[in-house]
C-alpha cells in the first residue's frame, strides 16, 4: 500500500511542476491516457479531468455544450456569453498541464487527489455567478 501512495504522490507532483502547453499541444496527443488541468489565462485552477483520448477530449469533447459538463458549467456561471467565446477561450486563452498514466485506474486515482487538493472551481458542484 505504502507503495502506492509513494507513486501517486509523485505522479501528482509531475503533474504539478509539468510545463504549461497549448490546446494544440494536448489536441494532438493521440490515444493517450492521463490527467490534465485547464488554467485560466490568469493561471487560475479552473478545472480537473482525465481522459483515455487527449484528441478526442480536446478535438470535440470541450468544444460543445453537449459533450462536456465544464462547458455547460463555463456557460452557466456567465464566464462566457457563447459557446464559440468558450470555444476561443480552451483554444486561445486557458493552458493545460497533463500526466500520462498507464491505466485508467491510475489516471482516475490522480485526478480524484488532485480535485480534492486543489479544489478547482469548476469541479464542484457549486457554481458562482461572475459579472
Amino acid at each position: 500500500m505504502e507503495k502506492s501512495i509513494e507513486k501517486l504522490n509523485s505522479m501528482f507532483n509531475e503533474l504539478q511542476k509539468s510545463n504549461l502547453i497549448s490546446f494544440d499541444e494536448v489536441k494532438s496527443m493521440k490515444n493517450v491516457m492521463g490527467v490534465y488541468i485547464i488554467y485560466s489565462h490568469e493561471n487560475e485552477i479552473l478545472y480537473i479531468g482525465h481522459t483515455n483520448k487527449f484528441h478526442v477530449r480536446f478535438g470535440t469533447d470541450l468544444k460543445y455544450e453537449s459533450t462536456h459538463t465544464l462547458i455547460r458549467k463555463l456557460l452557466k456561471a456567465l464566464v462566457h456569453k457563447d459557446i464559440i467565446t468558450a470555444q476561443q477561450y480552451f483554444i486561445n486563452k486557458y493552458k493545460y498541464r497533463i500526466k500520462t498514466c498507464e491505466t485508467k485506474r491510475e489516471a482516475e486515482a490522480l485526478e480524484h487527489l488532485a480535485i480534492w487538493i486543489l479544489n478547482p472551481i469548476y469541479n464542484n458542484n457549486y457554481l458562482p455567478i461572475v459579472d
